[in-house]
């Protein structure tokens, strides 16, 4: 094996420290640049889906989720492109219909840590594989052997008045496990710069499901629409804010999805 030199730095001093962090999310400049979702929008059973929601969240009307795979080629804390799948629930919060995380996973350590300590994402490491081209667009996600998630479609019109797809408002939750550590609902907007939006035709969706991630019981149902997504991302102008406090047990009475 050929090792390469490594680029280091050096230093453990506050400005050192936060000239990396600047270097890693610089609130002037984009964190995630031409970020690909790949979404279908879908009906929810809402008697299926509520049990996967924190206590005292409630599913918009009419239930609605974003079922997605994603790809992004150039961001600001790596070198190499990941993947991502996950779903959205539409929640409902002051500002109007929000968005709740209830499953993701990926393929990459350093993403998943971000997104787990930083913006209660419930991220944990699977397999995704992506394929697009100048007229179709395929991905398949899964996770310990068990396939997962199943989407193949046509490109099909640019959409000129696209509404956002990750800058809406999130209510995640973040907290450690354990019965002294209560989690807490958070709440935060990211900011999206949309670079194209495109109709996805001729859509197939399969979703399939295992002990440990259980998206087949959640109530996914009938696609509404599917679309590409193709933005840049900022820093959020405010950090994950805390809203309320939930049960001490919440993550241990979560396990599944959210960490097994």
């Amino acid at each position: 094996m050929d090792w390469e030199p490594a680029i280091r730095t050096a230093g453990r001093s506050l400005g050192t420290d936060l000239t990396r962090l600047l270097a890693i999310a610089d609130p002037r400049g984009s964190f995630y640049r031409d970020a690909h979702y790949y979404s279908a929008t879908v009906e929810v059973d809402p008697g299926k889906m509520r049990q996967w929601l924190p206590a005292g969240m409630r599913l918009a009307e009419p239930a609605r989720a974003d079922v997605f795979t994603a790809y992004f080629p150039e961001y600001n804390y790596g070198t190499e492109a990941y993947h991502e799948a996950a779903v959205f629930v539409h929640v409902k919060t002051l500002q109007g219909t929000g968005i709740h995380c209830v499953w993701m996973v990926l393929d990459d350590d350093v993403a998943l840590i971000m997104g787990r300590e930083g913006a209660g994402y419930p991220k944990k490491l699977g397999q995704i594989d992506w394929a697009k081209t100048d007229t179709e667009i395929r991905a398949e996600a899964g996770r310990r052997g068990h396939k997962l998630v199943r989407m193949s479609g046509r490109l099909g019109e640019v959409i000129e008045d696209a509404p956002p797809f990750l800058g809406r408002p999130h209510r995640n939750v973040m907290g450690l496990m354990g019965a002294l550590f209560p989690s807490f609902v958070v709440g935060f907007t990211p900011r999206e710069k949309i670079i194209e939006a495109r109709r996805v035709e001729d859509f197939t969706l399969e979703i399939g499901g295992s002990e440990r991630d259980p998206l087949d019981q959640m109530g996914l149902g009938r696609v509404v629409e599917a679309r590409l997504h193709r933005v840049d991302l900022f820093a959020t102008g405010l950090p994950p804010i805390p809203l309320r406090p939930l049960s001490p047990l919440f993550t241990l009475t979560h396990l599944r999805p959210r960490i097994l």
